[in-house]
């Protein structure tokens, strides 16, 4: 197996490790962001701590903002809601929850920019090994070695773009899976917060 793996790389070379550190870093973006779709609750619980804050008991209210100020801390979302309960009266407060809003998506978007950045190098870094394996081939051309040269030329053109497209391919799988689950947040949050921000200027 050790062998197998060390020929494979000894054929990609010197695109094999390249490829490689590209390989191991796509995983690791794909689930820091799998992680982070985990862990958002795309406004699931918007209406539950809107509604703490809005009770008519003034001790019972008191108490909610009291928590939802302990819970602020490490959550964004509960953080923008009290922020429009207490500034609900403010002119730009519309303008403010957005850019909010906006910088929450942003951060919830951790990730995808090296999964797209790794599924458009990994190809090209595929392509050059190609490109280099061509360039054995016709170089070992009427040398005494020319059939083991091509044959190393030929095995480094054929694995460096497999091994880039191998890399390309999910990539480009998780990250439209990823682009689809975050556009269906924030037009989730858009509708929820739209809606706070309309029973506020009712109120």
């Amino acid at each position: 197996m050790y062998n197998t793996i060390q020929q494979f790389f000894d054929a990609c070379h010197p695109f094999g490790y390249p490829l490689l550190t590209c390989s191991v870093l796509l995983v690791t973006a794909i689930f820091f962001q799998w992680y982070i779709r985990l862990k958002s609750n795309a406004g699931a619980d918007i209406p539950l701590w809107w509604a703490r804050l809005t009770v008519e008991n003034a001790e019972q209210r008191e108490h909610n903002i009291a928590l939802i100020r302990e819970l602020a801390h490490k959550q964004p979302l509960v953080r923008i809601i009290l922020f429009i309960a207490e500034h609900k009266d403010m002119p730009t407060l519309p303008t403010l929850v957005e850019s909010r809003l906006r910088q929450y998506i942003d951060r919830s978007r951790a990730g995808m920019t090296l999964i797209s950045t790794i599924t458009n190098i990994a190809p090209m870094i595929g392509i050059l090994g190609t490109a280099w394996g061509l360039v054995d081939i016709f170089g070992v051309f009427g040398t005494p070695g020319a059939q083991e040269g091509i044959a190393l030329g030929i095995s480094k053109a054929l694995y460096t773009t497999i091994f880039g497209l191998a890399i390309a391919v999910p990539g480009i799988i998780a990250q439209s899976c990823f682009e689809r689950a975050l556009e269906r947040e924030a037009a989730q949050l858009d509708e929820q917060f739209t809606y706070l921000l309309a029973m506020c200027h009712k109120s």
